[in-house]
């Protein structure tokens, strides 16, 4: 089962609502931050994948990034972010 969360930045006015963790299908995706490119990146899951332990590239500049958390900073701006859990899906 998965996670409904509220990613928002209020210095950028950025609000998503991403559907993040595995579903009963086994796919599912995960919003990251790449502080490089200061892009947002959501990256796609499969439940035979270790989250905790993959190493998740950028697709644009190749380096490592990281799944956005509750006080991450923004990649854009630098605020930090808030990440409210919505609800659940499968």
């Amino acid at each position: 089962m998965g996670h409904m969360i509220s990613y928002q930045c209020e210095k950028c006015r950025i609000i998503r609502i991403e559907h993040v963790g595995v579903g009963m299908l086994g796919v599912g995706s995960e919003l990251c931050a790449c502080y490089h490119c200061h892009r947002y990146v959501l990256k796609k899951l499969k439940r035979s994948t270790n989250f905790e332990e993959a190493v998740l590239r950028c697709p644009y500049c190749r380096k490592t990034i990281e799944a956005i958390d509750h006080g991450d900073s923004c990649p854009i701006c630098a605020s930090p972010i808030d990440a409210e859990p919505i609800g659940f899906w499968d």
